[in-house]
């Protein structure tokens, strides 16, 4: 019988420890959706400044792994047209995932922190082509940042802030890349609380 306890006892701590989601009062929601407006600044052009704003939205869902960690998906497109000085568009579509950091630390804020990777996709006057003509073209893609989120109902909450380094490779003659800066606000959706 000891033996048992020996070896339950701690198995039963450990379980805990590690699938432990919540503190006393605070439910954690097993899946998440969300759409947010988003605004991006990129220096799609390389030299000086160059910088171009983006308007569009993304959409993601998230589900809850173990304790505060998230896996997470999105999708987003941003536009934006009449960019001087040839009155160009751009079209920016971006397929990412990766983990998220989340925990209620006040009332109903959840801070969160998140690294997502994945692809962009680049259309329009603006986009380089696969031959450096205009057209359209593909390339890595990566946001790092945070936010936070406020909970103001069971299964229904506000994301107040997101703001995010948001990454691209795309071939601008120069240096290939993009440091962009991603900032947005939306609604989130909660299904099931763990």
């Amino acid at each position: 019988m000891k033996k048992i306890q020996f070896i339950v006892v701690p198995l039963t701590l450990a379980y805990g420890l590690l699938f432990a989601t919540s503190t006393p009062g605070q439910s954690i929601s097993r899946l998440e959706a969300g759409a947010n407006y988003n605004y991006v600044r990129t220096n799609a052009a390389p030299g000086d400044c160059g910088c171009i704003a983006l308007q569009g939205g993304n959409g993601w869902v998230s589900h809850n792994l173990i304790r505060q960690f998230d896996v997470v998906g999105e999708f987003g497109t941003q536009y934006a047209s009449n960019i001087s000085p040839f009155a160009a568009d751009l079209t920016l579509w971006s397929y990412m995932g990766g983990i998220r950091y989340k925990r209620e630390v006040y009332r109903r804020f959840s801070p969160f922190a998140q690294v997502v990777a994945g692809g962009a996709h680049a259309t329009g006057s603006m986009a380089p082509g696969n031959s450096g003509i205009p057209g359209s073209s593909n390339a890595f893609a990566m946001a790092a940042g945070g936010g936070v989120d406020f909970g103001f109902a069971p299964h229904f909450a506000v994301r107040l802030i997101q703001a995010d380094y948001y990454y691209t490779r795309f071939a601008n003659g120069v240096n290939n890349r993009q440091n962009n800066l991603r900032i947005g606000a939306g609604f989130i959706f909660r299904f099931g609380n763990k």
